[in-house]
């Protein structure tokens, strides 16, 4: 796993579309930090097009979040979204962290389940920054 890099020259706006969540909140400088802070991981086809994206939010030390694994519907169910949490998981291991954290989205506990995941008794909580938006 790398750590994706941004570039502060030659800005080519690659911000998502306003369909995307939080798009209120987003600008291209704040996504650059995001990339540059957290873990990505991506599966590409060949030629380059992204297909899987996976983010995790982490200290570097003990903690690590999943906040995000996506998979192109296109290409979903062929072990894409699997290989990616595999593989960031091969790699936490090595790194010796203390707990790997992540919020599923209602019916796809059983993916994560499968990959060692276990319910905790802690609820997730949380603040939506729209919320706060005037």
């Amino acid at each position: 796993m790398r750590r994706a890099r941004s570039s502060s020259s030659a800005r080519v706006r690659t911000f998502p579309p306003s369909a995307i969540f939080h798009y209120s909140l987003r600008n291209d400088d704040r996504e650059a930090a995001a990339l540059e802070h957290g873990i990505n991981v991506t599966s590409r086809l060949a030629d380059g097009t992204l297909v899987g994206y996976m983010r995790i939010v982490t200290d570097h030390a003990y903690i690590y979040y999943i906040v995000d694994v996506m998979v192109h519907p296109g290409h979903q169910g062929s072990r894409i979204g699997s290989t990616m949490v595999q593989a960031a998981l091969t790699e936490l291991k090595r790194r010796g962290f203390i707990k790997v954290l992540l919020t599923a989205i209602p019916g796809k506990e059983e993916f994560y389940l499968r990959m060692g995941f276990k319910p905790t008794m802690s609820p997730v909580l949380a603040l939506r920054g729209e919320d706060y938006v005037s």
